[in-house]
């Protein structure tokens, strides 16, 4: 399960780190369009609240006695980085700070990508 679990990260955060970094005005623009919405930033930071939570359940799952597995920390990362994406997209929602977010999120996204290719020739 985990090795399937390590090529979803890696496809899934090889994309979004692509996008974020080929087109990042382009990304951030259509991120501060969607806070446009009612309750969208309201929306964003119970988001944020949940990839949280998710994110404690994997690190809670690593200390169990057969926890310690390389998808498990992934899924720790994965997850808080995905919290902290929504919150603070919610909590600077300017076109300048989202253009900001997107390339650091990008590098971080691909970096985590990369990593997890790294870790799914260890799995």
């Amino acid at each position: 399960m985990g090795k399937y679990y390590i090529w979803f990260v890696v496809v899934v955060a090889g994309l979004a780190g692509l996008i974020r970094l080929l087109l990042p005005r382009r990304f951030a623009e259509l991120q501060l369009e969607r806070f446009k919405a009612a309750n969208a930033i309201s929306k964003a930071k119970m988001r944020s609240l949940l990839f949280l939570a998710v994110g404690v359940v994997f690190g809670g799952i690593y200390f169990l006695p057969w926890g310690h597995q390389s998808w498990i920390i992934i899924g720790t990362i994965f997850s808080i980085m995905s919290a902290a994406e929504a919150y603070f997209q919610a909590q600077y929602p300017t076109l300048e700070a989202l253009v900001f977010q997107s390339r650091l999120l990008g590098i971080l996204y691909l970096g985590l990508a990369a990593g997890s290719y790294v870790m799914l020739k260890k799995v």
